[in-house]
């Protein structure tokens, strides 16, 4: 779908080439800290505790989908897990 005028796009497309390399950078790089965020603050209210095993694998999967290759999960979980379970010395 596609509900934005050409007009509009054109005029934020000449807005945004304006900035700076640096500037449109940054401009992403808040934006997906903000959505980070919206996510992890849904999880919360999952009743997941922030930092816990699944909130990690949720906070993952809901920020890079398919992204992330299956083994690429299967090796953050594994690390995740070794790192939650305490060390017996």
């Amino acid at each position: 779908m596609k509900d934005t005028l050409p007009r509009a796009e054109a005029l934020v497309r000449m807005l945004l080439l304006r900035k700076s390399g640096e500037e449109r950078l940054l401009m992403g790089a808040d934006m997906f800290s903000a959505a980070r965020a919206l996510v992890a603050a849904s999880l919360r209210e999952q009743g997941l505790v922030p930092g816990s095993v699944e909130w990690k694998l949720r906070l993952l999967d809901r920020t890079y989908g398919a992204e992330v290759s299956p083994a690429h999960r299967q090796r953050l979980l594994e690390r995740w897990r070794s790192s939650a379970t305490p060390q017996n010395d």
